[in-house]
């Protein structure tokens, strides 16, 4: 599945909670590295947005740049599965958080 530069909702927050870690608010970001093999810990922010932070590494950073540059590839099936595995986690954190 390719992406192409479009206006987005929400833009990646790409502000890092630390030197190794990469923080955004994006679905579609997240569910792409998710679906390349990064892992991420889903936390609450005070906006009721939901941040996604990833470990910081070489392998990430070039996802990161390809989703951006709009030449991300990944098969959709694995894309669709990565999705829907982070808005039920998404959906736990919230009821969670009520």
């Amino acid at each position: 599945m390719a992406y192409r530069n479009s206006p987005l909702d929400s833009c990646p927050v790409g502000v890092p909670q630390s030197n190794s870690t990469f923080v955004t608010d994006h679905l579609a970001l997240a569910a792409f590295l998710a679906s390349r093999g990064h892992h991420s810990t889903l936390s609450a922010a005070r906006s009721g947005k939901v941040l996604f932070s990833f470990a910081q590494t070489t392998a990430l950073s070039d996802d990161i740049t390809t989703f951006s540059d709009g030449t991300a590839q990944v098969e959709p099936a694995a894309y669709d599965a990565a999705r829907i595995r982070l808005r039920q986690q998404m959906d736990a954190l919230k009821a969670g958080a009520r």
